[in-house]
């Protein structure tokens, strides 16, 4: 008889308050330690929207976010949205561990698929809305800055209890 692993990767994201575009600009200009997992919020009045879910592996956030694609993706966010502010919220991972850039990947792709329904109406991202290629078991615990609703655990996978 064959037993299977049920594997899990846990993950907690401490994800920062939001900052301006322009913090972030000294964020890159002060060489800052940076961060994997970023999101873009709208802020109107008290309000906060989820916009988008990123990631940078193979380089720092900071310099993606001003990136040809990237500032035209803000651009458009700009103009759907005439009346939010844009923020920037960093995540960071509160175990120090390492994971592979598949799984980060994976984290990514699972964030954004979990927010992507009615509740989150205004997110933008275009990979992973309708399906994502997981196929291992997570649990992300999402910690610290949540104003725009994102939810505190998303899990995905076949957890069977020893």
């Amino acid at each position: 008889m064959h037993q299977f692993e049920h594997k899990r990767t846990d993950i907690t994201i401490n994800w920062k308050k939001p900052i301006t575009i322009d913090e972030v600009k000294y964020l890159q200009e002060q060489k800052c330690q940076d961060t994997y997992f970023y999101k873009i919020v709208g802020r109107y009045n008290e309000s906060y929207k989820l916009f988008y879910i990123g990631k940078c592996i193979d380089q720092y956030i900071t310099t993606r976010i001003f990136q040809k694609d990237h500032i035209q993706k803000q651009s458009q966010f700009k103009l759907d949205h005439k009346k939010h502010t844009l923020l920037i919220s960093l995540g960071n991972l509160e175990d120090g561990e390492d994971y592979t850039k598949e799984q980060l990947s994976n984290v990514e792709s699972l964030l954004i698929y979990s927010h992507t329904h009615d509740d989150f109406s205004y997110m933008k991202n275009v990979q992973c809305r309708l399906n994502h290629n997981v196929i291992e078991n997570y649990r992300i615990t999402n910690k610290g800055w949540r104003g725009e609703g994102m939810y505190h655990t998303v899990a995905y996978g076949l957890f069977v209890k020893g």
